[in-house]
């Protein structure tokens, strides 16, 4: 069986999607349908997608543009697919995977993105045990421009086609990296310019992506652990735990050398800013993968919270009106997918106002649909979750829980529940 009858038959789309990251169910394409809309009608979409890859006939469709708050007003270009061809590039990248199997394994415990049965959590725990070890500096590193900077003729040309048994999916493969943007106009003149050059690299946003960084970085990895360094990177995002500056130090040359030989950079140390030594001895912290450590305690970071904020804000704000039932779905669907990212840090110390935050905007999107309040659904908002000069009034306690929207740490402890039910 050649390659693209394994990757378009039933089973396979079937595995894909059942692999595919589905903790947001809001997320969507240029289309607008969402994760739980295909999912509503998933069978018959798999059908159509493995009759029009083997026919020869499936078109991937443009990207949807997002710009993601970084740090001081910048921002992360991502380009989104549609929910259907998640699931094909999928496919592809289960396939991919296993033609590279051994040299993704000689990463193992250096890389957790896109890595069976590591992720973003298994990265903090390596970190975490790494301090505890002793390894209390940290190289925090950030490659400057990653995705667009790599070779993406050249990756796909020299070492990713030169593996596979053969041809048959590598048109497939060139067309899932190389779709266009069909947003653009959305976008300020400003905005416009973190999308400029962005089809030489490879795109953010699509599942082959971190698979193909994984495979580009693998010399850097291995030479990292050749010389004795504790590397733990994910994608594009990598730092490496030392027991001195002066390891820092080192590490940070071995860094640079090993980058140049593969037309990659990263800021300079000597700049202080994105490539810096953290010290936890000094009460140092550090952000990696929107989590923040202190040498202790791993928590949300504040950009990250901000972030679940806007969302809320924007679904009870936003440009699109929805009814009632829609929006406490929706609110309920970003809180439940950003708890499922991170329920296993601290998010207690942010329960409390997230939940005093969802229950401000919920009152303000319904007092604009002229909700009517009775006394005992009004609640007011704890004085330090209030802004200067602005209504105090909120959803009361009671009628947060008839909305149907659970609270902050009844998500956490259902997940760790969930958790150990699975690993009995």
């Amino acid at each position: 069986m050649n390659l693209l009858n394994k990757i378009s038959s039933v089973e396979s789309l079937r595995l894909a999607w059942a692999k595919l990251e589905k903790f947001n169910k809001e997320s969507h394409g240029l289309t607008g349908e969402t994760i739980a809309e295909f999912e509503l009608n998933k069978e018959d979409k798999i059908l159509s997608i493995s009759k029009r890859l083997q026919e020869g006939t499936y078109q991937f469709s443009p990207y949807r543009a997002v710009l993601i708050p970084k740090s001081k007003g910048k921002f992360r270009p991502l380009q989104i697919p549609e929910v259907s061809d998640r699931v094909v590039i999928k496919a592809i990248a289960i396939e991919l995977e296993e033609h590279f199997k051994e040299l993704l394994e000689k990463s193992r415990g250096l890389s957790f993105a896109y890595q069976k049965g590591l992720g973003v959590k298994e990265a903090v725990e390596k970190i975490n045990e790494y301090c505890q070890n002793g390894y209390s500096y940290v190289l925090e590193a950030d490659l400057i421009n990653f995705f667009g900077t790599v070779d993406k003729d050249s990756l796909l040309n020299d070492v990713v086609f030169k593996r596979l048994s053969d041809t048959t999916i590598n048109t497939l493969i060139q067309q899932a990296l190389n779709q266009s943007i069909g947003n653009l106009d959305s976008f300020n003149v400003e905005q416009k310019k973190y999308f400029e050059n962005i089809d030489k690299g490879i795109p953010q946003g699509n599942a082959l992506s971190p698979l193909l960084s994984n495979i580009f970085l693998s010399p850097f990895d291995l030479r990292l652990k050749d010389k004795g360094f504790k590397l733990v990177r994910y994608a594009d995002d990598f730092v490496i735990m030392c027991t001195s500056e002066k390891e820092c130090e080192e590490a940070y040359i071995e860094c640079c050398t090993v980058l140049e030989e593969l037309n990659l950079n990263i800021h300079k140390l000597e700049e202080g800013g994105k490539t810096r030594i953290v010290n936890f001895n000094k009460h140092d912290t550090m952000d990696f993968l929107s989590v923040t450590f202190d040498g202790n305690v791993f928590y949300p970071s504040f950009a990250n919270v901000e972030r679940l904020k806007s969302k809320i804000r924007d679904v009870c704000n936003g440009k699109d009106k929805y009814c009632v039932s829609t929006l406490l779905i929706k609110i309920k669907n970003k809180l439940d997918g950003w708890v499922s990212a991170f329920y296993y840090t601290d998010i207690q110390r942010y329960s409390s106002e997230i939940d005093a935050f969802i229950n401000r905007q919920l009152y303000l999107s319904l007092a604009k649909m002229d909700w009517k309040f009775t006394a005992s659904s009004l609640g007011k908002l704890p004085h330090k979750f209030r802004h200067k000069n602005e209504s105090p009034k909120c959803l009361s306690f009671l009628q947060r829980k008839n909305s149907g929207i659970p609270f902050c740490m009844e998500l956490v402890n259902a997940k760790i529940t969930e958790l150990k039910k699975a690993e009995k």
